[in-house]
C-alpha cells in the first residue's frame, strides 16, 4: 500500500531509543507535553522518528504530524521518513534511523520476525486496496485457469491473490507472474501480456475505466476469506520499553486520526495534513477515502479474540500463512512458530486506547 514514494531518506542514528536522524526529505511535526487521551503526562521525548510511505494517500501517522491539535497530545515531535518499501523501512528501523514504521504489510513483518527483530506490532491500521483486474474474456473465476495473473512480487499483494487463488480451487491451474512495480503490471496487462492483473487501487481504476477491466476481488474480501494483508504500526522493543506513555500517546492518536479520516471533519484534516508531504489537497482527500481502514471497533479482534490469546488472533494467523508463503518463495528458510509471531504483538496499547475512548 502507498508504494508511490518520492524518495528513500537513509541515515543512522546512534540510539533506536530517539530517532533523531536529519534528512531532506524528512517532515518534522511540533508535538506539545500534554497528554493525549489516555497517556500520561511527561517530559518531552525530544524527536520521535517515524518511518512511512509518503504518497498522495495521506496515512495516519501524516493526519497526526500534520494537525497541530492531534500531534500537540503527543510527548515529542514526531519526523517523517520516507521510506520506498516495507523491507527497507524494517532494516532502517533495525539500524537505528527510527523508532516507528507505519503502513509495513505482512511479507516484510514476518520475514522481520524470522530474523528476531526486537519490534512489536502495536496497531493493525488498514488493509491493501488492491484489486484484481480481468479483461472482457474472463466471464467467471473458473476462466482464470490456464491464464496469467500479474502482481508485485513479493508484496502483501503476491500472498493475497494467491490467497484467493487457493480458494478458488486454482492454485495449480493459474499461473502468478511477479512485476517490479504496480506500472509493470499495468503496463503488462495493456500490452495483453498476461490476463488479469492484481494491482493497487490507482492502476485498478485506470485498468476499469479505460481498458475494459472488471474488478472480480478487492484485498479486503480476500481478508474475509482468511488471507488478510494487513498495515501495520510497529515500534522497537527498546523506545516502548524507555517510552510507554509516548507510545500510548501515539497509538491513542491514531487512533482518532483515523476515526476523524471517515468522519465529517475528514476533508478538513486530510486537506491540512496534505501540506506537511507536498501532495494537493484535492488529490490527497480523493486518495485518503479510498483506504479500507481497520475500525476501532474491530482493532482488538485482530489481536485475539475475546477472552483469547494472541495466539488465537487473526495477525497471528495471518503471518503464520505469511512464513509459509515466504519459505514456499525463499525468502526465509524457516516459518516462525507461533510463538515467535505472538512475542512480537502487544495488544495492550489498543486495549488502554478503547478504555480511554480515543476514537470519540
Amino acid at each position: 500500500m502507498r508504494r508511490t514514494t518520492l524518495g528513500l531518506s537513509l541515515c543512522l542514528a546512534a540510539a533506536v531509543a530517539v530517532a533523531g536522524c536529519s534528512s531532506s526529505g524528512s517532515s518534522t511535526a511540533s508535538a506539545g507535553a500534554s497528554s493525549g487521551g489516555g497517556g500520561s503526562t511527561s517530559a518531552s521525548v525530544g524527536s520521535i522518528g517515524v518511518g512511512y510511505f509518503q504518497s498522495a494517500t495521506i496515512g495516519p501517522e501524516v493526519l497526526v504530524a500534520g494537525n497541530p491539535d492531534l500531534a500537540g497530545k503527543i510527548n515529542g515531535k514526531i519526523k517523517l521518513t520516507p521510506i520506498d518499501s516495507g523491507v527497507a523501512g524494517l532494516a532502517e528501523l533495525r539500524g537505528g534511523a527510527f523508532p516507528f514504521v507505519s503502513g509495513v504489510g505482512n511479507p516484510p513483518v514476518v520475514g522481520a520476525i524470522a530474523n528476531d527483530t526486537k519490534l512489536k506490532v502495536i496497531y493493525a491500521e488498514y488493509f491493501d486496496a488492491a484489486q484484481l483486474i480481468v479483461g472482457p474474456d474472463i466471464k467467471t473465476n473458473a476462466d482464470l485457469a490456464g491464464k496469467t495473473v500479474g502482481d508485485l512480487q513479493g508484496s502483501s499483494e503476491d500472498f493475497e491473490i494467491r490467497g484467493w487463488l487457493s480458494k478458488q480451487g486454482l492454485t495449480d491451474k493459474t499461473k502468478v507472474a511477479g512485476f517490479p512495480s504496480e506500472a509493470a503490471v499495468e503496463a503488462a496487462f495493456k500490452a495483453h501480456r498476461i490476463d488479469a492483473a492484481y494491482v493497487e487501487v490507482a492502476q485498478a481504476l485506470d485498468l476499469t475505466k479505460n481498458n475494459n477491466g472488471r474488478t472480480v476481488v478487492t484485498a479486503e474480501q480476500i481478508a474475509k476469506l482468511g488471507f488478510p494483508s494487513l498495515n501495520v504500526l510497529a515500534v522497537t522493543d527498546s523506545f516502548a520499553a524507555a517510552h510507554h506513555d509516548t507510545v500510548q500517546q501515539v497509538v491513542c492518536q491514531v487512533m482518532h486520526a483515523q476515526a476523524i479520516s471517515a468522519g465529517p471533519q475528514a476533508d478538513t484534516y486530510i486537506s491540512t495534513a496534505s501540506k506537511l508531504v507536498g501532495s494537493t489537497p484535492a488529490e490527497a482527500v480523493a486518495a485518503t477515502k479510498i483506504i479500507p481502514w481497520v475500525p476501532a471497533t474491530e482493532e482488538l479482534s485482530w489481536f485475539h479474540s475475546e477472552g483469547g490469546t494472541p495466539a488465537d488472533g487473526q495477525i497471528a494467523k495471518a503471518y503464520a500463512l505469511t512464513g509459509q508463503f515466504l519459505k514456499d518463495q525463499g525468502r526465509v528458510t524457516t516459518v516462525p512458530t507461533i510463538d515467535q509471531i505472538t512475542s512480537h504483538l502487544d495488544a495492550s496499547y489498543v486495549e488502554q486506547a478503547l478504555k480511554d475512548n480515543c476514537a470519540a
